[in-house]
């Protein structure tokens, strides 16, 4: 049980130093665009998730722990990551009745509208008419579904265009399975506060990447920002100040025009799940070789070559 807390430390420990990195490359990624500073994140997110599979290979700690300490750090860090899983289980079975709940749409203008924007691989996404949700999103991670607010569903043509563009930018990145990688790490590392800003910088840069998306298909953004503030007003009703604070700073970012924009549409993003995945083992077996040798004790065969003199 002490090797095991002494583990668990040494992994908080370079996890933090993962996340710090990639705070450090974000802030210095300011004239990037949101698309780009997203995959720092997100490359982030994947490093600490499979960083325990190479560090497993390291050889136990020497150090040694006061009686009692490493049971009960690691009773603590259990009841948190357990809490924090058991939110996002419960989290996915709300979606999942909402998902249950609404209606299928499977003809009209906003089927016709996802299909004319979709990225052109054959899928259809699964749109639904939902009477209970204030704005449209995307849910599921292996299937995602995107719900449509029953009272949108009589929506202008443009705002329905730009709506589905930001939802099907989600769809396109895989931001659902990024999202729950991302909820899956805060329960790992819950005790550092760094991944808990990482989750907010992730989920950030992925509603600024997508909102770039929809304005990419050519809606003014002075049109697309009053989109948002109706629906902020619909979060304030309903989710309270702090996510209307977010749709607010969405709003300014869409309306700051010295904000650098990506030009690629978002579909050019869908090899990015496998690559993320390999350049994260690769980056997490570096990280654990250098900790390896960093273990090593420095000046033994120095010190067997004065004896032998």
């Amino acid at each position: 049980m002490e090797a095991a807390a002494l583990w668990l430390g040494a992994l908080e420990l370079v996890g933090a130093l993962v996340f710090a990195l990639a705070g450090l490359s974000d802030m210095c990624s300011r004239r990037r665009s949101a698309a780009v500073r997203r995959q720092i994140w997100a490359l982030a997110i994947a490093v600490a998730l499979v960083l325990p599979l190479p560090r497993l290979a390291l050889a136990a700690s020497t150090l040694r722990l006061p009686p009692g300490v490493a049971p009960a750090l690691l009773a603590v860090w259990g009841l948190g990551a357990a809490l924090l899983l058991a939110r996002v289980v419960a989290g996915h079975a709300a979606a999942g009745r909402l998902v249950r709940a609404g209606a299928p749409i499977t003809e009209g203008p906003w089927q016709e509208t996802a299909r004319s924007l979709w990225f052109g691989d054959g899928r259809q996404v699964e749109l639904r008419a939902c009477a209970t949700s204030r704005t449209p999103q995307v849910v599921g991670v292996l299937r995602p579904v995107i719900l449509v607010p029953a009272p949108m569903l009589a929506a202008p043509a443009a705002e329905r265009r730009a709506l589905l563009a930001h939802e099907l930018a989600h769809v396109a990145r895989a931001d659902c399975l990024l999202l729950l990688a991302g909820a899956v790490a805060r329960a790992i590392y819950w005790p550092d506060p760094l991944v808990w800003w990482a989750l907010r910088r992730l989920r950030a840069h992925a509603e600024d990447a997508a909102d770039d998306a929809a304005l990419h298909t050519g809606i003014p953004s002075s049109s697309y920002a009053a989109q948002l503030v109706a629906v902020a007003r619909a979060q304030l009703e309903r989710a309270g100040r702090v996510a209307a604070d977010g749709l607010r700073a969405r709003v300014r970012g869409v309306l700051d025009v010295g904000r650098i924009r990506s030009d690629a549409p978002a579909g050019a993003a869908r090899w990015g799940v496998p690559r993320l995945v390999g350049a994260a083992l690769v980056l997490a077996t570096m990280v654990t070789a250098c900790e390896a040798r960093s273990a090593e004790v420095p000046g033994a065969p120095a010190s067997g070559e004065r004896g032998a003199k």
